[in-house]
């Protein structure tokens, strides 16, 4: 049994390094994670479903797989899809085992399992960061592409300035878009491909107001100035209202959780304290009300802070 300790600490090492490494080197070479990011949208829009330009935003409905890659891709692709699923694996065998090294029974080393959810939650937080980014990009990019129009130049060279002029994440998000024009992809596909790939919620109307004007004529560049300017407002609304309901958000997440994690402790450190709860029906029918009345306060409290800017 010693040995089978040595070995889950060497792999829990091995993970830790990997983890570290793939990190840094996903700060440290822009240009190597722009060229898996334009793979990545390749593949994301090939196998997403054809849909209407006004409904494309809606929450994407993907297999689980295309779903993480989907996600992975949001994130800045900081790992590939098969390292991440590795990974994961890798660390609920080893929270399974560690548990279970630590107290010699594998009923209660299941709970070790949730480890591997840990780089899932990781990667989760990077594609929100990532995508709140965009958001707060989007209407500098607007105001950027009016400029553009107004000084003669077409819409392409607009999107290929925001790629330039514009960081990370709608930088590289447009000069996609300009670069798959260019290369024969007609506007409406790559719009669409753009929405699939980033789930912001004013997308479809900047698409729409290019495309009507494709249609049937106008002054884009004044349509796109105030479009850049109600996005503003929008947002500097947003950032107070997340502001003043972040204590409502924070308090509702750590309630939520607090009684998952002490049963989980419990079940780890004294087991037999929650042998009733587990043997009888009536401790049956508490844990469910319990965890049932759980989940619908969370998502009570959190419909309560959700104020749709």
């Amino acid at each position: 049994m010693d040995y089978m300790i040595y070995v889950l600490y060497l792999i829990t090492a091995l993970l830790a390094l990997e983890g570290i490494g793939s990190m840094f080197r996903h700060r440290a070479d822009p240009a190597r994670v722009q060229a898996r990011l334009r793979r990545l949208a390749t593949r994301v829009s090939e196998s997403a479903p054809a849909d209407s330009i006004l409904r494309s935003n809606r929450r994407l409905r993907f297999a689980s797989l295309h779903e993480i890659e989907l996600m992975l891709y949001r994130a800045g692709g900081p790992m590939r899809l098969n390292r991440f699923v590795a990974l994961s694996v890798l660390l609920a065998l080893c929270g399974f085992a560690g548990i279970y090294s630590l107290t010699g029974d594998p009923f209660r080393a299941i709970p070790g399992i949730l480890l591997g959810g840990f780089l899932y939650v990781w990667v989760k937080r990077l594609a929100r960061s990532r995508m709140r980014a965009f958001d707060g990009q989007l209407p500098d990019a607007l105001e950027l592409m009016t400029r553009s129009i107004r000084s003669g130049h077409t819409l392409v060279s607009g999107l290929v300035m925001v790629g330039e002029e514009l960081a990370d994440p709608i930088g590289p998000e447009f000069a996609l878009v300009a670069e798959e024009i260019r290369l024969g992809l007609e506007l409406r596909d790559a719009l669409e491909s753009l929405m699939r790939r980033i789930p912001n919620e004013d997308l479809p109307f900047f698409s729409t107001a290019i495309l009507i004007q494709r249609q049937t004529g106008g002054n884009l560049a004044e349509l796109l100035d105030k479009l850049s300017s109600l996005l503003r407002e929008r947002a500097q609304f947003a950032g107070r209202v997340r502001a003043l309901t972040a204590q409502g958000r924070g308090a509702a997440t750590f309630l939520a959780l607090w009684l998952p994690f002490i049963m989980c402790v419990i079940w780890v450190v004294a087991p037999g304290y929650m042998t009733p709860l587990l043997e009888n029906q009536w401790g049956h029918v508490t844990l469910g009300s319990a965890l049932g009345l759980d989940i619908v306060a969370y998502v009570m409290a959190r419909r309560i802070a959700d104020v749709q800017a």
